[in-house]
């Protein structure tokens, strides 16, 4: 910290500066390689590793600089840095951040560092004030990360920075004690401790942009996965995807012995929908299909785009009469063509309707053997007229 007294060899405060401005530098590559998937945050991590890299070369020509440059410009650094880190963490969990608070702290940290420089000269001073607002930021930080929502993939990079910012807190805090302890009981601080204090400073916003590398690399991860299990227009389960979940539930219902049932959707007449309409018409009623679909389904119920105009549904726990049920209550959904012989408007610019087929699981049926069912009920539904339902049984 800037205006802390130093006994240990220099050579070694200078090795930690400098390995500790490199690895600022390091993360603030690493950042700034991520800084194309616009994950909220980054920015802000990025120029916390430029002000700390800065305040670490300062710190490294402390001897050669003027007072203000060594002291002043060092501490505004440092803490700006923490500041900026804290900023990106708000950021990337959705929260605002709130400058003015910071920006009082930070100019009474500033006044403080002139007071303890210039009208009253102590280093410990100094180091306390330092102390007081970074080990109130690291804290702040620590629990924003603890209070937010942690998606299992970040769970662990959630768990690095919490206990990192927590043990940072925790050595600002002994720093305030041993600084009051050097100032006025003249109790000599050891080799190790200024080491470890230094050592602190100089790495603690590299490690946090570390913490910060591990949640962006994990949400980057999600979002493939989400794309890749998403369909890329109505944001339905892909058809990979559903048929994954198709056999993950047919082992468990093996297993359970409870019930499956499985729905096959087909948008009735969609071809004359897109020569009607036109392509983006088209796909209006798939959005619309999707949108309406999962509003008329369970949580734990799976709707995916399995074809151009044809969706799958796995009811989970669900009997032949419910399925059917469930069905019969999804097509009305669907349904926005007005009666015939009334007036009343379709509630989509494009109308339609779907047929649906239901296949219930019976005993050591394959996934084959269901949607083999399922897509037979489904052709009855649309040979006898369309927009109905058909059970494998009727």
């Amino acid at each position: 910290m800037a205006g802390a007294r130093v006994s240990f060899p220099m050579s070694a405060s200078l090795n930690i500066l400098s390995v500790g401005a490199l690895s600022c530098v390091a993360m603030l590559l690493v950042l700034g390689s991520l800084s194309r998937s616009e994950i909220p945050g980054i920015r802000e991590w990025c120029s916390a590793n430029v002000l700390a890299a800065a305040a670490l070369a300062l710190q490294t020509l402390a001897g050669e600089l003027p007072p203000w440059l060594a002291i002043e410009a060092v501490t505004f650094s440092h803490a700006a840095g923490i500041a900026a880190a804290f900023a990106g963490f708000r950021r990337f969990t959705g929260h605002r951040m709130r400058w003015s608070a910071v920006g009082v702290a930070l100019a009474l940290l500033i006044a403080a560092t002139i007071l303890f420089h210039y009208r009253f000269d102590s280093a410990a001073l100094r180091a306390a004030s330092f102390g007081l607002f970074e080990g109130g930021l690291l804290l702040a930080i620590a629990l924003a990360l603890a209070r937010a929502r942690k998606p299992s993939r970040l769970r662990a990079p959630y768990l690095f920075i919490v206990a990192l910012a927590l043990a940072a807190a925790l050595g600002n805090v002994m720093r305030i004690a041993a600084a009051f302890e050097t100032e006025y009981a003249a109790l000599p601080q050891s080799e190790v401790w200024q080491a470890s204090l230094l050592a602190m400073d100089a790495f603690i916003v590299p490690l946090l942009g570390l913490g910060a590398v591990m949640l962006v690399h994990g949400r980057l991860l999600a979002q493939s996965e989400h794309a890749a299990n998403r369909d890329f227009l109505t944001g339905a389960w892909s058809r990979s995807a559903f048929f994954e979940s198709v056999e993950q539930e047919l082992s468990r219902a093996r297993r359970t012995g409870r019930a499956l049932s499985l729905l096959l959707i087909d948008i009735d007449h969609f071809k004359q929908i897109n020569d009607d309409y036109g392509h983006a018409g088209g796909e209006q009623v798939l959005m619309d299909v999707v949108l309406r679909a999962e509003g008329a389904l369970r949580n734990a119920d799976v709707f995916a785009r399995i074809g151009g105009e044809e969706f799958g549904v796995l009811l989970p726990e669900t009997d032949r009469y419910a399925a059917h049920a469930a069905a019969e209550r999804l097509r009305v959904a669907l349904d926005t063509k007005p009666p015939a012989g009334k007036a009343r408007g379709a509630t989509t610019a494009v109308p339609y309707t779907v047929s649906i087929g239901v296949a219930t699981l019976r005993g050591a049926d394959s996934q084959i053997d269901l949607l083999r069912r399922a897509d037979a009920a489904l052709y009855t539904a649309k040979a006898i007229g369309r927009n109905r339902v058909v059970s494998e049984a009727d």
